[in-house]
């Protein structure tokens, strides 16, 4: 009787140990914490790509102890980002009600958590896990504002701004051959020495970090309606003139 019992123990202790078994193996996990950063890097403006290029921004996915299949996102931010996003917003009182009552607001913390279902055999996530009512809603909702806003603000440059950081010359490259696509030289000017010239003008008091957000910017109906990178209007248009160059 005594190596019954034995038995039986053994059995109950594994089929504890199989009902205990987690539904998202560390893989997994990882993988969701990838598949977030991207999602986010092709989501939100480039000061975000910036903070997690500097490893400033973290992500971590781990599972919820208390619920089966179910994600835990917490993701990190520095403390001078959300200061850098409150002072814009604190000098903007009525934009600051506006995106309040439309539900966006800025994160309180560094670090932001949300707790989302995931699907263990696709890591699919369910659509109402991603509605701005959800958990994992707001919290992009939050995040993709809060590099919005600092994105739209270091566009901002002035007359006295200047680059100490020389374009990489992939960078330098690209700007020639987006300038020969959208610009014309003068008579008697060549085009390539003419964007190269260009180039030089710009990169002298706008550094490749800030490019990417006037880029941004301008691209962005909402974001040119903010009046970000006015002055870099007034700069493209003086070097432009210096070096012979004329819109298409």
């Amino acid at each position: 009787m005594r190596i019954k019992r034995s038995i039986w123990v053994v059995l109950f202790s594994g089929l504890s140990q199989l009902s205990d078994a987690a539904c998202l193996s560390a893989s997994q996990l990882n993988l969701l914490a990838q598949n977030e950063q991207t999602f986010l890097l092709n989501r939100i403006p480039p000061a975000f790509a910036h903070a997690v290029s500097d490893q400033q921004v973290k992500f971590n996915v781990t599972e919820a102890s208390a619920d089966s299949c179910t994600a835990v996102l917490a993701l990190s931010v520095p403390a001078q980002h959300l200061d850098e996003a409150n002072a814009i917003l604190d000098a903007d009182p009525a934009k600051k009600i506006m995106l309040s009552a439309q539900g966006y607001v800025i994160p309180r913390t560094t670090k932001i958590e949300a707790t989302f279902k995931v699907d263990p055999a696709t890591l699919h996530i369910p659509a109402t896990e991603t509605l701005q009512t959800s958990a994992l809603g707001q919290l992009r909702a939050s995040v993709e504002m809060l590099y919005s806003l600092i994105t739209q603000s270091r566009a901002n440059i002035t007359d006295s701004t200047k680059n100490a950081t020389p374009w990489s010359a992939t960078y330098q490259q690209a700007s020639v051959n987006r300038c020969t696509e959208k610009l014309v030289a003068q008579a008697g000017q060549e085009i390539a020495a003419a964007c190269a010239c260009r180039v030089n003008q710009l990169s002298a008091q706008v550094s490749e970090r800030q490019m990417a957000y006037i880029d941004y910017v301008r691209s962005n109906p909402y974001a040119v309606a903010t009046g970000s990178s006015q002055h870099y209007v007034s700069l493209e248009s003086q070097a432009n003139s210096a070096c012979g160059l004329i819109v298409k």
